[in-house]
């Protein structure tokens, strides 16, 4: 919940606690819809609660207008001597029903401190756009990949989207919200767990990117066999690393008409990974490190990307790392002693993260690209202009740059402006309403048929 250290609303209703099960019956006045906000360091943040009582206990689905209405089913609720109570990363949020007002109030605690209080109100109950889910296996070379299909309302067919995760260990879980709010407005989305998570087979340690590509080939396949999917409108939607993949696959087919990408880099894996070397030494404020530092360490990052994926051996490799010791910059940097360091691994592994422009420059199709300006990982003062210049010949791209977001397009919480309020006043922690009304509204035209 509220905190400061810590992921505020937006993130911690991900996970709950489990709760004892002497919990009272609740009463059936408790069922419905409930509106208010939780109130932080004085900013109220609007938040519903859809409240059901099933087999005597409560259940709950969480929705948050502030961040793109996201929704989250809550299913450790109790009731008990008239107050609302669930845990939340050890988090207490208990709410006083007040039946004749029709109020939910209280407050959040951590560690026995107030956090934030509660205010909520029970509304008319509206229904929302139902999305439905269910459990796909798709084949994907010699793996075979579970994942959800999610379906909007109505028996189709609909537009569609593949998702196309970033960098990591990424299951189905990891672009849900993503695929729920998008279902809402009308698209199918396939999501698949990598490679050995979740209920996919293979390997994740060893996944290439030739497999990466494969994958995203294997989610557009099934989409274009699916009877509720239109095949005529079907995307593409990546995140971060995701964006090397898309373009090259994008690229070779004919049967995907739009593709959004997230913090996506249009540079390769070398430079990206060499500027966000330079960006983790400007963040630690060595005064003694100079240009040269900078330079030096960019290449040196470098050239250790470009080797692995060359398939260098470690004899190839050890000269360059024992040449960087005894430099300034060498705390900054990846410090291997052999083949079986992680960022090495994963170097050796996409030698087709190269310069994504290639691919990009060939695609004709609308793009839309999001981008943080804060963002240290994927960072737009490199990336946008080699996006515009591999684009320059796509009248119909659109590259949305959100101030302030990070690699996340996120703002992080804390405090902005100065003197008193409203000049100055607290922010939790949000992504930019620009990300998500240009996102729908940028997407909609292909709900039309």
């Amino acid at each position: 919940m509220p905190q400061r250290h810590k992921a505020t609303l937006p993130h911690v209703l991900l996970v709950l606690l489990a709760l004892p099960v002497w919990a009272q019956t609740p009463p059936a006045d408790l069922e419905g819809r409930w509106s208010g906000a939780y109130i932080e360091q004085g900013t109220p943040t609007l938040f519903d609660l859809e409240l059901r009582i099933e087999a005597d206990t409560l259940a709950a689905t969480l929705t948050q207008p502030y961040n793109g209405f996201s929704r989250f089913r809550i299913g450790s609720v109790r009731y008990e001597d008239g107050h609302v109570r669930t845990a939340l990363f050890g988090d207490l949020m208990d709410l006083r029903h007040d039946p004749v007002a029709g109020n939910l109030l209280g407050t959040i605690t951590e560690d026995d401190s107030v956090t934030a209080r509660v205010f909520l109100k029970k509304v008319i109950d509206f229904p929302l756009p139902e999305v439905s889910r269910r459990e796909v296996r798709v084949p994907a070379g010699r793996d075979t990949l579970g994942g959800f299909l999610y379906l909007p309302e109505g028996s189709g067919p609909h537009p569609a989207i593949a998702y196309v995760p970033g960098r990591g260990a990424t299951t189905r879980y990891s672009m849900a919200d993503m695929a729920g709010r998008l279902a809402r407005i009308g698209f199918a989305g396939v999501i698949l767990d990598a490679r050995g998570t979740g209920s996919s087979t293979g390997t994740f340690e060893t996944i290439t990117s030739t497999e990466r590509f494969a994958d995203l080939r294997a989610n557009l396949d099934f989409l274009a066999g699916q009877p509720e999917i239109d095949p005529s409108r079907v995307g593409v939607l990546s995140n971060s690393a995701g964006g090397w993949v898309a373009p090259v696959v994008i690229a070779e087919r004919e049967d995907v008409r739009f593709w959004v990408s997230i913090v996506g880099p249009a540079e390769g894996l070398a430079e990206q990974q060499g500027h966000v070397i330079q960006a983790l030494m400007q963040q630690a404020g060595d005064s003694t490190l100079t240009p040269s530092d900078y330079a030096a360490a960019d290449a040196y990052t470098q050239e250790l990307v470009r080797l692995m994926q060359a398939g260098a051996l470690w004899p190839d490799v050890e000269p360059v790392v024992d040449e960087a010791r005894d430099s300034r910059w060498w705390p900054y940097v990846d410090q291997p002693v052999d083949l079986t360091h992680p960022e090495l691994s994963y170097f050796r592994s996409r030698p087709g993260f190269g310069a994504p422009e290639a691919a990009i420059r060939q695609l004709d199709l609308p793009i839309l690209a999001v981008y943080g300006e804060k963002d240290i990982i994927v960072d737009p003062i490199y990336n946008v202009p080699k996006l515009r210049a591999a684009t320059a010949g796509n009248p119909n791209v659109t590259i949305l740059e959100l101030p302030e977001a990070n690699h996340s397009l996120g703002l992080p919480s804390g405090f902005r402006g100065e003197g008193e309020w409203p000049q100055r006043y607290y922010q939790g922690w949000s992504r930019p309403p620009a990300y998500y009304v240009t996102l729908v509204e940028w997407l909609r035209p292909f709900t039309d048929r």
